[in-house]
Order: structure tokens, then C-alpha cells, then sequence
């Protein structure tokens, strides 16, 4: 059991960065665009976000995975899916707000292009709440897998993982009550372990951050 417990939290943590990190490949996209496109690209954008809004996000993964099987990259494409719209939003409010700042303005009157602008003047100066929001989507994505691999619909036995060690050890709870108590306490401490050091990193981005206000104006 100990081993097996040592070992599950290497199936947890990798399946939900690499959702974690592909869903904010799309969702910064998405959001730097919207946020800083004031075009009829913006709304376009936000509308399709707000379909994927209308998913159940459980419901469509079940049903994706039902569809196209129960293999890895199809439970992290999917993780990824139904994170990839609300970080997008979060990416398109924070944009908002920097766009408009003198800095910004300041650089696209130098004639930088758009990419540039957004790469060197947005996106460091947004990135205190896209880190608190990626250890709460983080926290979601281990979540959400640990629920499909508890009803069987992500990784099979005899893999290790916590979520399959609870579903799998549930019946015997009154024999061996460590078989369920353990991987559940580990799943419930690496989740608040997360969020407490997305926390400290945005306070710390906070307190020694400069914003290239001062050097773009210098320069």
C-alpha cells in the first residue's frame, strides 16, 4: 500500500499539470487576444467561450472520453477543454485593464507590433492573478481527474493512483481503513499545499514585481 501510495501521486500531479499547462496555452491566447483586440474579434471569441460555458464540464468529459476512449491524452485534452474557457476570461479581464495604461500606449505609438507589445508589456505585468488562477485550475484539473479515475473512466488497474486506490479499497474500508484514509489525505494535502503556494507567489510577484511602467517611459 505504501508503495502504491508513493507512486499514485506521479499519475495525479503529471496528468493535471499537463491539462493545467495545455489549457493555458489556449485560454492565454484566447484571453490576450479578446483583451487586447478592439475588434469584432473580441465578442466572436467571448461567444464561443460562452458555449463551451453551457457543458456541464463533467457531463462533456464523460461523454468525450465515452466517445473517443479511456486514454490518457484524451482525459488531458479534455481536462484541458473545460479549463481552457473561464482562464480565458480571467486572461481577457486582466488584459482589459493593462491595455489601457500608458506604458501600452506608449509602446504601440513607437509602431511595436502587437505580438510584441502584448509578449513585453502585458503579459509580465498580468502575471500575479494568472498565477493565483493557475493554482486554483491546477487544483480543479487534480481534482476532476481524480473523479473520473474513481469511476473508472480514466486510468485502469493495475496502474498506480490515488483516486483508483480509493475506488478500488472502498469495500474494504473496515478491514484496512489506511487503503482509503491515505490516498484521500494525500489528494486533500496536495490540493491545499497548491493553492497556498500560488498564493505566496502572487504575494511575493506583488511586493518585488516592478511594472515596466518606469522603464518604458525611461526608455
Amino acid at each position: 500500500m505504501l508503495s502504491r501510495l508513493l507512486h499514485g501521486g506521479v499519475s495525479v500531479i503529471g496528468l493535471a499539470a499537463a491539462a493545467t499547462a495545455l489549457a493555458y496555452a489556449l485560454g492565454l491566447v484566447i484571453g490576450l487576444v479578446a483583451g487586447y483586440t478592439r475588434s469584432l474579434l473580441d465578442p466572436i471569441l467571448m461567444r464561443a467561450v460562452d458555449v463551451m460555458f453551457a457543458f456541464p464540464p463533467l457531463l462533456f468529459l464523460l461523454i468525450l472520453i465515452t466517445g473517443a476512449g479511456t486514454s490518457i491524452g484524451v482525459l488531458v485534452v479534455g481536462v484541458a477543454a473545460i479549463q481552457a474557457p473561464a482562464i480565458s476570461r480571467v486572461v481577457r479581464t486582466a488584459t482589459q485593464v493593462v491595455a489601457v495604461r500608458g506604458y501600452v500606449e506608449a509602446a504601440v505609438s513607437r509602431g511595436e507590433r502587437a505580438v510584441a507589445v502584448l509578449r513585453r508589456e502585458v503579459l509580465p505585468n498580468i502575471l500575479a492573478p494568472v498565477l493565483v488562477d493557475a493554482g486554483l485550475r491546477f487544483t480543479y484539473s487534480i481534482l476532476i481527474i481524480a473523479s473520473v479515475n474513481y469511476l473508472g473512466l480514466g486510468l485502469q488497474p493495475p496502474s498506480s493512483d490515488w483516486a483508483l486506490m480509493i475506488s478500488e479499497n472502498r469495500q474494504y474500508i473496515s478491514l484496512n481503513p489506511w487503503a482509503v484514509l491515505a490516498p484521500v489525505a494525500m489528494i486533500a494535502l496536495l490540493t491545499i499545499g497548491i493553492n497556498l503556494m500560488g498564493d505566496a507567489i502572487a504575494r511575493s510577484l506583488g511586493r518585488s514585481y516592478v511594472p515596466r511602467t518606469a522603464r518604458t517611459v525611461i526608455g
